[in-house]
């Protein structure tokens, strides 16, 4: 007989989700991270609660579902205190970013998403600190959405699991796999072998690396992002904000949390070389340009992430192609999906019932 139900590798937000989703299922979990339970990807997150450019429309929905599961989540747990809520606002330049965003606004609206378009000074409401241009005249509320403290979530889950018996190993690496025909008999460590009836693989920007000594067709590329904290701010932030050239948010320790796509490129552009910090400070300039509680704060944190991203940018859940008790998840919206992948894949693990959501995610289409 094995020690465990189920061995979960890898505890960052999709993987603490997992193991809290099969020990409240009844199996023996036994969960795994080769450092610190969400001190990789999952610690370096914008953490965007959101389905707002998330296509095909099937998954979209996925999404949606997905942001529906935080809520449920949260009731579930008895405590809401990493979720924060309160929709997220946009504005974009005029032009072809005006453009594409009055189009995905009313994709969004039409797909029965909550996105609107209010008036700059209902914006100015919500946001005192917000300096919005004066051409833009409109910006749009996408009113369901927040932000995880993603953190303080894994904790929560971590301990919940523990409290219905599931073990909890840190800096415990995975090395290899013992197999046999179809099956993983044991995961092999520093420590020996750990054998479990079935394996969820949940390792973020390492599954292709991971997953390759299976032979297994699993393509997660490695998206650097960076992100900066700063000192508390001089105005309240409520909400997610993204704006021309920076996207910004409260971060849970206080300050704000800052980054933008073109700030990425120079820090990865400068490879080895990169200063943080001073990367950072050009983040908090845009800010200041949008926020005026953003002038003046001090950068105390900067960070890069490397964040995973399937091959065709799609989530992949599902069983390993060639294994009949071994799964995976990896996706690039891990925030908003996890709590909703790790009920799913602990409903098909220890329940032995797939869910058709995940049917257009399955590994095997990458085979």
């Amino acid at each position: 007989m094995s020690a465990f139900d189920v061995a979960v590798v890898g505890l960052g937000i999709v993987g603490a989700n997992a193991v809290y989703a099969t020990a409240r299922a009844g199996a023996r979990v036994l969960a795994l991270d080769a450092g610190v339970p969400g001190g990789g990807t999952s610690g370096t997150s914008f953490a965007w609660l959101n389905s707002v450019r998330k296509e095909p429309e099937n998954y979209h929905r996925l999404n949606v579902a997905g942001m529906q599961a935080h809520r449920d989540l949260a009731r579930d747990l008895g405590d809401d205190s990493a979720h924060h809520w309160g929709g997220s606002l946009e504005w974009a330049d005029a032009g072809e970013g005006e453009r594409e965003l009055r189009a995905r606004v009313e994709r969004l609206a039409r797909w029965g998403y909550v996105a609107e378009w209010i008036s700059r000074e209902r914006a100015a409401a919500m946001e005192p600190g917000l300096s919005i241009p004066e051409h833009v005249r409109e910006v749009a509320f996408f009113g369901a959405e927040g932000w995880l403290d993603a953190p303080r979530l894994i904790r929560i889950l971590l301990e919940a699991a523990t409290k219905r018996g599931a073990e909890v190993r840190a800096r415990a690496a995975v090395r290899s796999f013992r197999t046999h025909g179809d099956r993983i008999e044991a995961l092999v460590t520093d420590d020996g072998e750990i054998v479990a009836d079935s394996v969820l693989v949940s390792v973020g920007p390492a599954a292709q690396a991971f997953l390759g000594q299976l032979r297994a067709v699993i393509p997660v590329g490695r998206v650097p992002g960076l992100l900066a904290v700063t000192s508390p701010p001089a105005a309240r932030l409520d909400r997610v904000v993204h704006a021309p050239g920076i996207h910004l948010r409260p971060d849970a320790g206080g300050g704000l949390l800052l980054g933008t796509e073109e700030v990425d490129k120079l820090a990865v552009s400068a490879g080895a070389s990169a200063n943080l910090v001073e990367l950072g400070g050009i983040l908090v300039e845009r800010a200041g340009r949008v926020f005026s509680g953003a002038r003046g704060v001090k950068v105390v944190d900067a960070r890069m992430g490397i964040r995973p991203m399937p091959g065709d940018g799609l989530t992949i859940a599902g069983r390993i192609p060639g294994y009949a008790n071994a799964w995976v998840l990896a996706t690039h919206s891990g925030m908003t999906l996890g709590a909703l992948l790790g009920g799913l894949i602990a409903d098909e693990i220890v329940r032995g019932t797939p869910s058709p959501m995940l049917a257009p995610f399955r590994p095997e289409r990458f085979a």
